[in-house]
């Protein structure tokens, strides 16, 4: 039935309006359903097919046989990518478990199953809606008897409870009256990255109800348990048999229809999972007992009940863009899938790179997690940052025995983690074990929740230890110059992961000076409040000297006099150009060319210019100007993490073309597949990054201790963008047009905002809105 492209219906619906085969594993991750607990592909109910079906519980992981043999067959990859003999004992990895197929619901129309694949499409419609986060389809098909059906579905993960994912499927007959039998149930048969991984232990069945008790491995074992209950109901007064499939394959409840020519039948399918991670009670009593409960409530007013959630959550997130509605959809888009991939209720996980949309690169928690995509809920939802830094706190143990085994002190924290905290990063890869830029960018991400929140109490009980252990492991692992009196950062990777191996990278060495100096700061300030943390790690009065010592002597690599800043040590003094010799064909881990990085200046994402955007250092106009100019020149964007930065930048530099480039580039990554691999689930980072695009990049809003600054840019040819955001419990809206900015203060906050535009303090009490001239002051002189 043609191309199966996705487009926006309206501001709120993406549709597709065509079954295209070869489309369905991008859309599969495009129209995600989830709730940040469980995320579910937008795999077809009938059939779920290997690699495109995927059910993915946040922390529910296990170990799989992980099959690699990369080919170096240039001198960069073999010496400064691969560690070959490490390739030679990598056999298994940890990654999150596909665990069952809860979408399975099949039509059989006179003895022939409905398939999109056989029989004629006479219509077809998928629409996301992300009004409400539900996943709907019509559908109107022809079977080779020429017997025309109808048949509607609707799913959706309720937000009013994580464990809970309902769905509703209809029939109705067109021009026949037909045998129909439905089955709906489990599809035990899924795989992750193509192996059995997970071990059934019980499966049951009661009438409509349905249970299955499985374990995630053999290494972890985590039980999960999943109760469904089907009820079907008809326009007519019929009352229908419940039989059942119970094998190794399937789990289902079967139920004949005696069809009528044009009444329609309903089937409503509620399921509810829980793991042994999720709770120390009895998690089959739980099932049993919320099962029970479900049978009795209907699919509609469970909905209703999740939209009350999920609407003042996304309020929250929405960002509205008047005079470019491709622009505004987009990032609605993107936010949509930034809501539905935060654990708001639990510190069993974190954010991960491609959230529940796809089990590649394991569900393993990045630094993408600390630096692009917590500083969005930071600034809308801070309290559910508190559960992805008490992750971080709950394997700081492991973090420090990860210092350990490098003979140092202190914690530092594995570049990519999942449940352990032990370093979970393909052992082969040489450069993940060398961005240690991790244990800075961890504590990081605590410093900006304590600007943004002010919650001072989380900060002792909690923050301080993280960011006293992580200084410790830094002052521990600097190396001291004496011939230049100096503190350097040496053999590490940055944020490029094209240039290893290299001494003082600028993003690592910059960010450890805040991490040091600003704990030094807080220690001094809360010492008294902070009493316990520092008996409980024996923290010593002469770490805080060394502490001191260190981040003033530490280098920070600028050129005083161009204001350029080498993103290492003899960075400048490599190939402008990439360079390509040797006959490499090699194309790993998204390199867009094959060459010698370890030659060129050619980078893979940005690294000095998160200084400047995330960061927020002051290094003055020129220097970011020309910084800018030079680092983008030399940027493949081989990464998703380059867009929202270089939109950023873009903005501050008053060049809103390219900002408005760049800004869909972030917004429009998967939608468009820039990458050719939106199959295997969105880049999440790069989703969350569109809301700082608007938010730190157009309005240029920076939270700040003291209060929250704005230094606005423009789209010229957008009329208004709105958005919301909250600083210490103060909820507040920001529009902003090409001439002015408007700041309200929600009338139910506790108190007045502080804020700075462009340079200019003001106050602005509960409840009132105050505009801001800060257009471009044009001037024409003849």
């Amino acid at each position: 039935m043609g191309d199966s492209q996705l487009n926006f219906e309206d501001s709120w619906k993406l549709a597709e309006n065509n079954y295209d085969l070869p489309s369905e594993g991008k859309n599969a991750s495009l129209l995600t359903t989830g709730n940040g607990y469980v995320g579910v592909r937008g795999s077809l109910e009938e059939f779920g097919s290997l690699g495109i079906q995927g059910c993915y519980i946040r922390g529910l992981m296990d170990t799989i046989v992980d099959v690699r043999i990369p080919h170096s067959d240039n001198l960069y990859l073999k010496k400064y990518y691969f560690d070959e003999d490490r390739l030679k004992d990598f056999e298994t990895q940890e990654s999150i478990i596909n665990f069952v197929d809860i979408l399975l619901i099949r039509f059989e129309i006179d003895g022939e199953t409905f398939y999109p694949w056989e029989g004629t499409l006479i219509s077809w419609k998928r629409t996301l809606d992300m009004k409400t986060g539900c996943l709907h389809r019509e559908v109107v098909w022809e079977n080779s008897s020429g017997d025309k059906t109808k048949f509607n579905f609707e799913r959706f993960s309720s937000f009013s409870d994580d464990h809970l994912y309902c769905m509703k499927a209809s029939v109705t007959p067109i021009n026949h009256s037909k045998p129909i039998k439905v089955i709906s149930g489990l599809d035990l048969r899924t795989k992750t990255v193509g192996q059995k991984i997970q071990i059934p232990v019980n499966s049951s069945i009661s009438g409509n109800k349905l249970f299955h008790e499985t374990l995630s491995g053999k290494t972890y074992g985590f039980r999960y348990y999943i109760g469904v209950c089907n009820n079907l109901t008809s326009d007519a007064a019929d009352d229908f048999k419940y039989d059942a499939i119970n094998d190794d394959s399937i789990l289902a409840n079967t139920i004949a229809i005696e069809a009528k020519e044009g009444c329609t039948y309903t089937l409503e399918k509620k399921i509810y999972m829980i793991t042994s991670r999720d709770t120390d009670d009895d998690i089959i009593k739980i099932t049993q007992k919320e099962i029970e409960k479900l049978d009795k409530v209907s699919y509609d007013k469970l909905l209703v009940q999740s939209c009350l959630v999920y609407n003042e959550l996304f309020d929250k997130l929405d960002i509205k863009i008047d005079g470019d509605d491709e622009a505004d959809r987009a990032i609605r888009f993107s936010n949509y899938h930034t809501l539905i991939s935060i654990n708001r209720n639990d510190s069993v996980h974190g954010l991960s790179a491609k959230a529940l949309t796809g089990e590649i690169y394991n569900n393993f928690v990045w630094w993408d997690a600390e630096i692009y995509q917590t500083p969005v809920f930071m600034q809308t939802m801070p309290d559910f940052v508190r559960k992805f830094i008490l992750y971080r706190y709950r394997l700081l143990e492991q973090a420090r025995e990860n210092a350990k085994l490098e003979g140092l002190k202190g914690a530092r924290y594995p570049f990519t983690s999942g449940v352990t905290g032990k370093e979970t990063v393909w052992s082969y890869v040489r450069h993940p074990f060398m961005q240690i830029h991790i244990s800075s960018d961890v504590p990081i991400n605590i410093l900006n929740y304590y600007e943004c929140t002010g919650d001072e109490e989380f900060l002792i009980n909690y923050g301080m230890e993280i960011l006293l252990e992580t200084s410790r492991y830094w002052v521990s692992r600097v190396n001291y110059n004496n011939d230049l009196d100096r503190y350097e950062i040496l053999k590490v990777t940055g944020t490029d992961e094209h240039h290893p191996y290299v001494d003082n990278n600028a993003y690592t060495n910059y960010s450890v000076h805040i991490v040091l100096s600003q704990t030094t700061i807080l220690f001094r300030t809360l010492r008294e409040k902070c009493r316990a943390v520092i008996e409980k790690i024996g923290f010593k009065d002469d770490e805080i000297n060394e502490m001191v010592n260190v981040f003033e002597k530490l280098y920070l690599p600028i050129d005083k006099t161009t204001g350029m800043i080498p993103q290492f040590d003899d960075y400048f003094s490599l190939s402008r150009d990439l360079e390509i010799h040797g006959g490499s064909t090699a194309k790993s881990f998204q390199m867009k060319y094959s060459g010698l990085y370890n030659e060129s200046q050619v980078i893979k994402q940005p690294d000095v210019m998160l200084l400047f955007s995330y960061m927020n250092l002051d290094f003055g106009t020129p220097a970011y100007s020309r910084n800018w100019d030079y680092y983008e020149a030399r940027c493949e964007s081989s990464s998703s993490l380059s867009y929202s930065v270089h939109a950023i930048c873009a903005a501050d530099m008053d060049q809103p073309e390219r900002a408005y480039q760049y800004i869909m580039k972030t917004a429009r990554l998967d939608l468009d597949d820039k990458h050719g691999n939106a199959h295997e689930g969105v880049h999440a980072a790069c989703a969350a990054g569109a809301w700082l695009t608007i938010a730190r990049g157009l309005a240029g809003m920076r939270m700040l201790k003291t209060g929250v600054s704005f230094d606005p840019h423009f789209i010229p040819w957008w009329n208004k963008l709105s958005f919301q955001a909250v600083w210490h419990d103060i909820q507040f809206y920001v529009s902003l047009d090409n001439q002015t900015l408007e700041i309200k203060v929600d009338k139910k906050a506790n108190s007045g905002l502080p804020v700075i535009v462009q340079g200019e303090a003001y106050h602005i009490a509960v409840g009132e809105k105050k505009r801001f001239l800060v257009g471009p002051k044009v001037e024409i002189n003849l």
